[in-house]
Protein backbone atom coordinates (compact mmCIF):
# COMPACT_ATOMS: atom_id res chain seq x y z
CA UNK A 1 0.00 0.00 0.00
CA UNK A 2 1.49 3.77 -1.04
CA UNK A 3 1.36 6.01 1.78
CA UNK A 4 1.14 9.48 0.68
CA UNK A 5 2.45 12.53 2.49
CA UNK A 6 0.09 14.62 4.02
CA UNK A 7 -0.27 18.59 3.28
CA UNK A 8 0.74 20.82 5.87
CA UNK A 9 -1.02 24.53 5.19
CA UNK A 10 -0.66 27.27 7.59
CA UNK A 11 -3.89 28.39 9.06
CA UNK A 12 -3.23 31.67 8.00
CA UNK A 13 -2.29 30.78 4.80
CA UNK A 14 -5.91 29.01 4.48
CA UNK A 15 -7.90 31.89 5.39
CA UNK A 16 -6.31 33.87 2.90
CA UNK A 17 -7.14 31.47 0.05
CA UNK A 18 -10.41 31.60 0.90
CA UNK A 19 -10.42 35.30 0.94
CA UNK A 20 -9.38 35.47 -2.64
CA UNK A 21 -11.97 32.52 -3.12
CA UNK A 22 -14.76 34.47 -2.22
CA UNK A 23 -13.65 37.92 -3.24
CA UNK A 24 -11.76 37.51 -6.26
CA UNK A 25 -11.53 41.25 -7.12
CA UNK A 26 -11.98 43.14 -4.71
CA UNK A 27 -9.07 41.21 -2.73
CA UNK A 28 -6.57 42.87 -5.30
CA UNK A 29 -5.31 46.48 -4.38
CA UNK A 30 -6.63 48.52 -6.36
CA UNK A 31 -5.93 52.40 -7.17
CA UNK A 32 -8.85 54.71 -6.22
CA UNK A 33 -10.61 56.83 -8.79
CA UNK A 34 -9.25 59.82 -8.80
CA UNK A 35 -11.92 63.28 -9.56
CA UNK A 36 -9.93 65.96 -11.84
CA UNK A 37 -10.87 69.82 -11.73
CA UNK A 38 -8.92 71.68 -14.69
CA UNK A 39 -8.36 74.55 -15.79
CA UNK A 40 -6.47 74.88 -19.20
CA UNK A 41 -4.70 72.00 -19.34
CA UNK A 42 -3.44 71.83 -15.57
CA UNK A 43 -5.27 70.10 -12.75
CA UNK A 44 -5.83 69.37 -9.32
CA UNK A 45 -5.90 65.85 -8.47
CA UNK A 46 -8.85 64.90 -6.15
CA UNK A 47 -9.09 61.86 -3.75
CA UNK A 48 -12.96 61.65 -3.43
CA UNK A 49 -14.56 60.60 -0.18
CA UNK A 50 -16.46 57.47 -0.28
CA UNK A 51 -19.91 58.10 0.95
CA UNK A 52 -22.84 58.44 -1.46
CA UNK A 53 -22.30 61.79 -2.49
CA UNK A 54 -18.93 61.46 -4.38
CA UNK A 55 -20.17 57.97 -5.81
CA UNK A 56 -22.85 60.02 -7.91
CA UNK A 57 -20.82 62.68 -8.60
CA UNK A 58 -18.24 60.13 -10.40
CA UNK A 59 -21.46 58.08 -11.84
CA UNK A 60 -22.30 61.72 -13.21
CA UNK A 61 -18.53 61.81 -14.57
CA UNK A 62 -18.28 58.41 -16.04
CA UNK A 63 -20.85 60.23 -18.70
CA UNK A 64 -19.30 63.39 -19.50
CA UNK A 65 -17.31 66.20 -18.30
CA UNK A 66 -18.48 68.78 -16.00
CA UNK A 67 -17.95 72.39 -16.30
CA UNK A 68 -18.57 74.50 -13.48
CA UNK A 69 -18.60 78.74 -13.70
CA UNK A 70 -17.05 79.09 -10.08
CA UNK A 71 -16.15 82.61 -8.23
CA UNK A 72 -14.83 83.84 -5.25
CA UNK A 73 -16.56 83.79 -1.66
CA UNK A 74 -15.44 84.98 1.32
CA UNK A 75 -11.89 84.78 0.20
CA UNK A 76 -11.68 81.09 1.53
CA UNK A 77 -13.48 79.66 -1.50
CA UNK A 78 -14.52 78.96 -5.27
CA UNK A 79 -18.29 78.02 -5.65
CA UNK A 80 -20.39 77.41 -8.37
CA UNK A 81 -23.64 75.92 -9.34
CA UNK A 82 -23.62 72.53 -10.37
CA UNK A 83 -26.60 72.35 -12.64
CA UNK A 84 -28.32 68.76 -10.86
CA UNK A 85 -28.42 67.77 -6.95
CA UNK A 86 -26.35 64.77 -5.94
CA UNK A 87 -27.14 62.96 -2.57
CA UNK A 88 -26.45 64.98 0.41
CA UNK A 89 -24.59 63.51 3.49
CA UNK A 90 -24.24 66.88 5.54
CA UNK A 91 -22.21 66.92 9.03
CA UNK A 92 -20.84 69.91 11.00
CA UNK A 93 -17.41 70.98 9.07
CA UNK A 94 -14.40 73.37 9.45
CA UNK A 95 -13.03 73.42 6.35
CA UNK A 96 -9.65 72.91 5.62
CA UNK A 97 -8.01 74.09 2.32
CA UNK A 98 -7.65 71.70 -0.12
CA UNK A 99 -11.48 69.92 0.50
CA UNK A 100 -13.85 69.66 -1.97
CA UNK A 101 -17.19 70.46 -0.51
CA UNK A 102 -20.89 69.90 -1.91
CA UNK A 103 -23.11 72.61 -0.78
CA UNK A 104 -27.28 72.41 -0.08
CA UNK A 105 -26.61 69.27 -2.52
CA UNK A 106 -26.26 71.17 -5.56
CA UNK A 107 -23.16 73.37 -5.45
CA UNK A 108 -19.39 72.72 -5.74
CA UNK A 109 -16.82 74.68 -3.68
CA UNK A 110 -13.38 74.21 -3.69
CA UNK A 111 -11.52 75.39 -0.75
CA UNK A 112 -8.12 77.94 0.38
CA UNK A 113 -8.68 78.32 3.94
CA UNK A 114 -10.99 77.63 6.77
CA UNK A 115 -14.93 78.13 7.07
CA UNK A 116 -17.68 76.20 9.31
CA UNK A 117 -20.84 75.18 8.41
CA UNK A 118 -23.19 71.86 7.72
CA UNK A 119 -21.40 70.65 4.11
CA UNK A 120 -20.94 67.11 2.54
CA UNK A 121 -17.57 66.21 1.85
CA UNK A 122 -17.00 65.09 -1.93
CA UNK A 123 -12.72 64.67 -1.90
CA UNK A 124 -9.35 66.35 -0.77
CA UNK A 125 -7.35 68.29 -3.44
CA UNK A 126 -3.76 66.03 -3.06
CA UNK A 127 -0.97 67.71 -5.18
CA UNK A 128 -1.54 71.26 -4.00
CA UNK A 129 0.08 73.38 -0.93
CA UNK A 130 -2.12 75.69 0.22
CA UNK A 131 -0.27 78.47 -1.59
CA UNK A 132 -0.17 76.32 -4.73
CA UNK A 133 -3.89 76.02 -4.56
CA UNK A 134 -4.65 80.30 -4.43
CA UNK A 135 -2.21 80.36 -7.00
CA UNK A 136 -4.08 77.82 -9.29
CA UNK A 137 -7.50 79.38 -8.48
CA UNK A 138 -7.05 82.88 -8.96
CA UNK A 139 -8.53 85.80 -7.84
CA UNK A 140 -11.13 86.01 -10.41
CA UNK A 141 -14.27 83.89 -11.74
CA UNK A 142 -13.06 80.95 -13.18
CA UNK A 143 -14.20 77.69 -15.17
CA UNK A 144 -13.07 74.36 -13.75
CA UNK A 145 -13.82 71.28 -15.85
CA UNK A 146 -14.03 68.22 -13.60
CA UNK A 147 -13.70 64.93 -15.62
CA UNK A 148 -12.23 61.61 -14.61
CA UNK A 149 -9.50 61.43 -17.11
CA UNK A 150 -6.32 62.33 -15.80
CA UNK A 151 -3.89 65.05 -17.02
CA UNK A 152 -1.43 63.88 -20.18
CA UNK A 153 1.43 63.04 -18.92
CA UNK A 154 4.54 64.79 -21.18
CA UNK A 155 7.31 62.77 -22.12
CA UNK A 156 10.09 63.12 -20.18
CA UNK A 157 12.96 65.60 -21.41
CA UNK A 158 15.73 62.96 -21.97
CA UNK A 159 19.59 63.88 -22.15
CA UNK A 160 21.72 60.95 -24.39
CA UNK A 161 25.12 61.06 -22.04
CA UNK A 162 25.94 58.51 -25.28
CA UNK A 163 25.26 61.25 -28.28
CA UNK A 164 25.45 63.95 -25.71
CA UNK A 165 22.30 65.81 -26.88
CA UNK A 166 18.39 66.30 -25.93
CA UNK A 167 15.93 66.39 -28.52
CA UNK A 168 13.92 70.09 -28.38
CA UNK A 169 9.65 70.26 -28.60
CA UNK A 170 10.97 71.72 -31.96
CA UNK A 171 12.12 68.25 -33.00
CA UNK A 172 15.85 68.85 -33.44
CA UNK A 173 18.86 67.36 -31.29
CA UNK A 174 20.46 69.72 -29.44
CA UNK A 175 24.02 69.17 -27.48
CA UNK A 176 24.14 69.15 -24.16
CA UNK A 177 27.06 70.86 -23.57
CA UNK A 178 28.76 74.12 -25.20
CA UNK A 179 30.36 77.19 -25.18
CA UNK A 180 29.56 80.42 -24.22
CA UNK A 181 31.04 83.16 -25.66
CA UNK A 182 29.95 86.33 -23.30
CA UNK A 183 33.05 89.20 -23.25
CA UNK A 184 35.25 87.53 -26.23
CA UNK A 185 35.93 89.82 -29.33
CA UNK A 186 35.69 88.49 -32.50
CA UNK A 187 39.20 87.46 -32.46
CA UNK A 188 39.28 85.41 -29.21
CA UNK A 189 35.66 83.95 -30.42
CA UNK A 190 37.05 82.55 -33.26
CA UNK A 191 39.85 81.05 -31.48
CA UNK A 192 37.96 79.78 -29.15
CA UNK A 193 35.09 78.42 -31.26
CA UNK A 194 38.12 76.87 -33.09
CA UNK A 195 39.64 75.07 -30.88
CA UNK A 196 36.03 73.87 -28.97
CA UNK A 197 35.12 72.21 -31.97
CA UNK A 198 38.35 70.52 -32.29
CA UNK A 199 38.09 69.27 -29.31
CA UNK A 200 34.23 67.88 -29.66
CA UNK A 201 32.33 70.63 -28.24
CA UNK A 202 28.89 71.36 -30.74
CA UNK A 203 27.31 73.81 -29.37
CA UNK A 204 28.58 77.48 -29.30
CA UNK A 205 26.30 79.85 -27.69
CA UNK A 206 26.02 83.66 -28.67
CA UNK A 207 24.54 87.14 -29.02
CA UNK A 208 23.86 90.03 -31.33
CA UNK A 209 24.70 92.18 -28.00
CA UNK A 210 27.96 90.33 -27.48
CA UNK A 211 29.31 91.85 -30.87
CA UNK A 212 31.13 88.91 -31.97
CA UNK A 213 29.02 86.88 -34.41
CA UNK A 214 31.43 87.59 -36.83
CA UNK A 215 34.31 86.34 -35.17
CA UNK A 216 32.19 82.54 -34.23
CA UNK A 217 31.37 82.67 -37.99
CA UNK A 218 35.11 82.65 -38.44
CA UNK A 219 35.51 80.20 -35.90
CA UNK A 220 32.78 77.75 -37.60
CA UNK A 221 34.01 77.88 -41.28
CA UNK A 222 37.72 77.34 -40.02
CA UNK A 223 36.76 73.95 -38.56
CA UNK A 224 34.53 73.37 -41.69
CA UNK A 225 37.26 73.77 -44.10
CA UNK A 226 39.63 71.93 -41.64
CA UNK A 227 37.43 69.05 -42.00
CA UNK A 228 36.23 68.81 -38.50
CA UNK A 229 32.82 69.33 -38.78
CA UNK A 230 30.16 70.00 -40.83
CA UNK A 231 27.35 72.64 -40.12
CA UNK A 232 24.68 70.29 -40.02
CA UNK A 233 26.56 69.02 -36.61
CA UNK A 234 27.44 72.52 -35.13
CA UNK A 235 24.13 73.80 -33.24
CA UNK A 236 24.41 77.70 -33.25
CA UNK A 237 22.52 79.67 -30.42
CA UNK A 238 22.41 83.40 -30.94
CA UNK A 239 20.01 86.03 -29.50
CA UNK A 240 17.98 89.20 -30.10
CA UNK A 241 16.90 92.38 -28.11
CA UNK A 242 13.29 93.25 -28.36
CA UNK A 243 12.13 95.81 -30.48
CA UNK A 244 9.54 95.60 -33.37
CA UNK A 245 8.19 92.98 -35.81
CA UNK A 246 9.44 94.84 -38.97
CA UNK A 247 12.77 95.39 -37.02
CA UNK A 248 13.32 91.74 -35.73
CA UNK A 249 13.21 90.72 -38.98
CA UNK A 250 16.21 92.54 -40.06
CA UNK A 251 18.40 91.42 -36.87
CA UNK A 252 17.86 87.82 -37.93
CA UNK A 253 18.93 88.52 -41.59
CA UNK A 254 22.21 90.50 -40.25
CA UNK A 255 22.83 88.06 -37.60
CA UNK A 256 22.33 85.33 -40.37
CA UNK A 257 24.76 87.35 -42.46
CA UNK A 258 27.41 88.00 -39.22
CA UNK A 259 27.38 84.47 -38.74
CA UNK A 260 27.94 83.33 -42.51
CA UNK A 261 25.47 80.75 -41.81
CA UNK A 262 21.91 79.90 -43.95
CA UNK A 263 20.19 79.09 -40.84
CA UNK A 264 20.69 79.65 -37.16
CA UNK A 265 19.54 76.29 -34.53
CA UNK A 266 18.27 78.40 -32.03
CA UNK A 267 17.47 81.84 -31.50
CA UNK A 268 16.55 83.15 -27.35
CA UNK A 269 14.87 86.77 -27.53
CA UNK A 270 17.71 88.03 -24.96
CA UNK A 271 15.75 89.23 -21.79
CA UNK A 272 11.88 90.53 -21.64
CA UNK A 273 11.76 93.68 -22.99
CA UNK A 274 9.84 95.88 -25.30
CA UNK A 275 7.29 94.25 -27.63
CA UNK A 276 7.81 90.91 -27.08
CA UNK A 277 5.05 89.32 -28.27
CA UNK A 278 5.99 91.28 -32.15
CA UNK A 279 9.41 89.70 -31.62
CA UNK A 280 8.20 86.48 -30.89
CA UNK A 281 5.72 86.58 -33.58
CA UNK A 282 8.41 87.49 -36.40
CA UNK A 283 10.43 84.80 -34.71
CA UNK A 284 7.77 82.43 -35.62
CA UNK A 285 7.70 83.61 -39.49
CA UNK A 286 11.77 83.33 -39.60
CA UNK A 287 11.11 79.56 -38.31
CA UNK A 288 8.51 79.30 -41.32
CA UNK A 289 10.65 80.56 -43.74
CA UNK A 290 13.68 78.29 -42.62
CA UNK A 291 15.91 80.60 -41.31
CA UNK A 292 15.28 78.96 -37.48
CA UNK A 293 14.54 75.79 -36.34
CA UNK A 294 13.92 76.50 -32.82
CA UNK A 295 12.98 79.72 -30.71
CA UNK A 296 13.30 80.43 -27.21
CA UNK A 297 13.39 82.83 -24.65
CA UNK A 298 16.37 83.91 -21.91
CA UNK A 299 16.48 85.89 -18.51
CA UNK A 300 12.49 84.52 -17.46
CA UNK A 301 12.61 83.17 -13.98
CA UNK A 302 9.05 82.70 -13.18
CA UNK A 303 5.76 80.78 -14.28
CA UNK A 304 3.78 84.04 -14.57
CA UNK A 305 6.69 84.92 -16.93
CA UNK A 306 6.68 82.07 -19.01
CA UNK A 307 2.97 81.96 -18.96
CA UNK A 308 2.95 85.52 -20.41
CA UNK A 309 4.90 84.05 -23.66
CA UNK A 310 2.71 80.76 -23.81
CA UNK A 311 -0.15 83.21 -24.26
CA UNK A 312 0.87 84.90 -28.05
CA UNK A 313 3.10 81.93 -28.59
CA UNK A 314 1.89 79.87 -31.53
CA UNK A 315 5.26 77.99 -31.89
CA UNK A 316 6.24 76.38 -28.05
CA UNK A 317 9.64 78.12 -26.84
CA UNK A 318 12.34 74.72 -27.47
CA UNK A 319 14.69 76.61 -24.75
CA UNK A 320 15.08 78.84 -21.76
CA UNK A 321 18.13 80.13 -21.11
CA UNK A 322 18.81 81.58 -17.37
CA UNK A 323 21.29 82.54 -15.13
CA UNK A 324 21.64 78.76 -12.95
CA UNK A 325 24.38 77.53 -10.78
CA UNK A 326 25.23 75.94 -7.57
CA UNK A 327 23.46 78.93 -5.09
CA UNK A 328 20.65 79.68 -7.71
CA UNK A 329 19.21 76.06 -8.67
CA UNK A 330 15.69 76.99 -10.33
CA UNK A 331 14.39 73.47 -10.45
CA UNK A 332 10.97 74.39 -9.83
CA UNK A 333 10.80 76.62 -13.04
CA UNK A 334 12.47 73.32 -14.58
CA UNK A 335 9.58 71.29 -13.29
CA UNK A 336 7.01 73.62 -14.17
CA UNK A 337 7.91 74.49 -17.94
CA UNK A 338 8.71 70.86 -18.18
CA UNK A 339 5.39 69.89 -19.11
CA UNK A 340 5.81 71.69 -22.42
CA UNK A 341 8.93 70.12 -23.07
CA UNK A 342 10.55 73.11 -22.52
CA UNK A 343 14.41 72.87 -21.68
CA UNK A 344 16.55 74.71 -19.24
CA UNK A 345 20.00 75.90 -20.28
CA UNK A 346 22.58 77.13 -17.56
CA UNK A 347 24.69 80.48 -18.22
CA UNK A 348 26.88 81.17 -15.26
CA UNK A 349 26.97 77.27 -14.37
CA UNK A 350 29.87 77.82 -12.30
CA UNK A 351 28.57 81.80 -10.63
CA UNK A 352 30.15 83.75 -13.44
CA UNK A 353 33.13 85.94 -13.14
CA UNK A 354 33.78 87.07 -9.48
CA UNK A 355 32.07 83.91 -7.87
CA UNK A 356 33.87 81.15 -9.97
CA UNK A 357 36.13 80.59 -6.74
CA UNK A 358 33.03 80.41 -4.53
CA UNK A 359 32.04 77.66 -6.56
CA UNK A 360 34.85 75.93 -7.20
CA UNK A 361 36.19 76.19 -3.33
CA UNK A 362 32.61 74.41 -1.94
CA UNK A 363 33.44 71.39 0.30
CA UNK A 364 30.92 69.19 -1.29
CA UNK A 365 32.50 70.08 -5.02
CA UNK A 366 36.21 69.39 -3.79
CA UNK A 367 35.45 66.38 -2.30
CA UNK A 368 33.55 65.18 -5.17
CA UNK A 369 36.67 66.18 -7.39
CA UNK A 370 39.03 64.39 -5.39
CA UNK A 371 37.32 61.24 -5.20
CA UNK A 372 36.42 61.32 -9.20
CA UNK A 373 39.81 62.49 -10.48
CA UNK A 374 38.25 65.47 -11.81
CA UNK A 375 38.26 69.41 -11.27
CA UNK A 376 35.81 70.89 -9.38
CA UNK A 377 34.37 72.81 -12.95
CA UNK A 378 33.98 69.15 -14.48
CA UNK A 379 31.98 68.04 -11.41
CA UNK A 380 29.70 71.24 -11.31
CA UNK A 381 28.83 70.37 -15.18
CA UNK A 382 28.35 66.62 -14.65
CA UNK A 383 26.00 67.88 -11.78
CA UNK A 384 24.22 70.34 -14.32
CA UNK A 385 23.50 67.95 -17.45
CA UNK A 386 22.27 64.72 -14.38
CA UNK A 387 20.19 67.86 -13.00
CA UNK A 388 18.54 68.01 -16.76
CA UNK A 389 20.15 71.74 -17.58
CA UNK A 390 21.91 71.89 -20.62
CA UNK A 391 25.32 74.10 -19.78
CA UNK A 392 27.46 76.48 -22.12
CA UNK A 393 30.37 77.58 -19.50
CA UNK A 394 32.75 80.08 -20.92
CA UNK A 395 35.89 80.37 -21.79
CA UNK A 396 38.92 81.98 -23.81
CA UNK A 397 41.79 79.24 -22.70
CA UNK A 398 41.82 76.08 -25.12
CA UNK A 399 42.75 73.88 -22.14
CA UNK A 400 39.69 74.66 -20.32
CA UNK A 401 37.66 74.16 -23.07
CA UNK A 402 38.81 71.06 -23.49
CA UNK A 403 38.18 70.13 -19.73
CA UNK A 404 34.92 71.27 -19.71
CA UNK A 405 34.11 68.62 -22.51
CA UNK A 406 35.87 65.95 -20.47
CA UNK A 407 33.01 64.63 -18.39
CA UNK A 408 31.20 61.60 -20.03
CA UNK A 409 33.53 59.22 -18.27
CA UNK A 410 31.72 58.89 -15.00
CA UNK A 411 28.47 59.62 -13.24
CA UNK A 412 27.61 61.06 -9.90
CA UNK A 413 25.27 58.96 -7.48
CA UNK A 414 21.85 59.97 -6.74
CA UNK A 415 23.01 60.51 -3.05
CA UNK A 416 25.83 63.07 -4.50
CA UNK A 417 23.33 65.02 -6.61
CA UNK A 418 21.28 65.43 -3.38
CA UNK A 419 23.81 66.47 -1.56
CA UNK A 420 25.00 69.18 -4.31
CA UNK A 421 21.40 69.99 -4.64
CA UNK A 422 21.04 71.34 -0.46
CA UNK A 423 23.53 73.75 -1.89
CA UNK A 424 20.79 75.87 -3.17
CA UNK A 425 20.42 79.21 -1.94
CA UNK A 426 18.26 80.55 -4.36
CA UNK A 427 20.92 83.54 -4.55
CA UNK A 428 21.08 84.92 -8.23
CA UNK A 429 24.33 86.90 -9.06
CA UNK A 430 22.88 89.00 -11.71
CA UNK A 431 19.18 90.87 -12.17
CA UNK A 432 19.18 90.60 -16.02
Amino acid sequence: MIKHKKLFIPFCLCLAMVFFMMNPISALSEEPQMIYAYIGDEALTILPSGNSSSDAFIALLQSEDVTVDMHDYGNFEKVGPLGTSLPRNDEPITTEPGDVILYQGNQITIYYDVNSWNFTMLGKVQNKTQEELKAFLGNDSVSIRFSLTPPAQPEPIGFSFETHTVKLNSGYEMPIIGLGTWTLDNDEAETSVYAALQCGIRLIDTARYYGNEVGVGRGLQRAIDDGIVTREEVFITTKIYGGNYERTGEIINEALSDLGVDYIDLLLIHQPGYDDEGVYRAMEDAVREGKLRSIGISNYYTPEQVDEVLAFATIMPAVIQNENHLYYQNTALQEYVSRHGIVIESWYPFGGRGHTSESFNNEVIVSLAQKYGKSSAQIILRWQLQAGFVAIPGSSNPNHIAENFDIFDFELSESEIEQIKQLDRQERYENW
